[in-house]
């Protein structure tokens, strides 16, 4: 996966990415929870996840 971003404001470089990695682990959390509105399927567009 690829993944770009940008931090629009802010003045300590610290908590810049700080906060763009907690936003990323927190998309990341809520695209792989499954959905209780698909009856315990797993959500992905082709019904399956495999490798």
């Amino acid at each position: 996966m690829n993944i770009h971003c940008r931090v629009l404001y802010g003045a300590n470089d610290h908590h810049k990415v700080e906060g763009l990695f907690k936003a990323l682990a927190r998309a990341l959390d809520r695209a792989t929870q499954l959905d209780p509105r698909l009856g315990g399927e797993v959500p992905s567009t082709k019904g399956t996840i495999g490798g």
